[in-house]
């Protein structure tokens, strides 16, 4: 790796970082991103979005809870990717190496918030003494500092490591590779199933079938199987539009047009008599 690739990984690294506070929330800590550029940078972009994708489905689950920092994806999925990349690896060595790094810079980001909450108290002095400019010189210098946090030592072990890491990719028996590959295999399945958990719903069933089976289908014949799947999404999706407009139109009438409309409705033959 030449030196102004590893700059441009780093790069890549910061602007992840970047991704949700100075630059708005874009996604380009998302790992299908990052694997995209860091390929674009190293001349793979097909094996870069093959890793990125790889790490893109581990992490998908993963949220965040309140303001405590979650793992780095960004830095991570961006390392990881062009590890694997300079070594010739797979998605089983881009774990090997985005899973670890991902948690350290958790611990980092940990870190830099607990000394940023110094700052705070110190905006909120200068804040009084009625020096307004000082907020906004305090807020560059969080942003610089965050850089220089994150974009030095990227580019310093992207480029002085990935040797030692091609090393270790070398040595590792062949079990030890093999079981890299099936955990690079379970954990995509892992994290989707983390994120069906958290947003899986009776509205959302029918689309998962009907995304899952034309990708389950591609290059094979549509078998009965597959026909009653989508039939049987369709089916929901009309279920689930139907119940809603009822409850939708149920709430816009009055209480008593919705008593009329029932006795309206009722069974004559079901009525008690006197």
């Amino acid at each position: 790796m030449t030196l102004i690739q590893a700059i441009l990984i780093g790069f890549v690294a910061v602007l992840t970082r970047l991704d949700g506070n100075w630059l708005g929330e874009i996604k380009l800590r998302e790992p299908i991103i990052t694997g995209f550029l860091v390929g674009l940078i190293l001349g793979d972009v097909t094996q870069g979005l093959v890793i990125g994708a790889a790490l893109q489905l581990m992490w998908m689950g993963i949220t965040g809870v309140g303001a405590a920092p979650k793992i780095d994806i960004g830095i991570g999925g961006t390392v990881g990717a062009a590890a694997a990349l300079t070594t010739g690896g797979n998605a089983a060595a881009a774990v090997l190496l985005a899973v670890p790094v991902a948690v350290l810079m958790q611990l980092v980001e940990t870190l830099l918030m607990t000394i940023y909450s110094t700052f705070m108290e110190w905006a909120e002095r200068r804040i009084d003494e009625g020096d307004i400019g000082a907020v906004t010189r305090i807020h560059y210098l969080c942003g610089l500092i965050t850089t220089l946090v994150f974009w030095i030592p990227v580019t310093i072990g992207m480029y002085f490591g990935t040797g030692g890491i091609k090393a270790l990719v070398d040595a590792m028996p062949g079990w030890v590779q093999s079981g890299l590959d099936g955990v690079a295999a379970l954990l995509p399945a892992l994290g989707f199933a983390m994120l069906l958990d958290v947003i899986m719903t009776t509205q959302l069933i029918p689309f998962l079938i009907l995304g899952f089976v034309p990708a389950a289908f591609v290059g094979h014949d549509l078998t009965m199987i597959g026909i009653a799947a989508i039939a049987i999404a369709i089916a929901l999706v009309v279920f689930n539009l139907y119940k809603d407009l009822e409850q939708r139109r149920a709430q816009s009438l009055p209480p008593a047009a919705l008593a009329t409309e029932a006795a309206g409705t009722a069974d004559p033959d079901n009525e008690w008599e006197d």
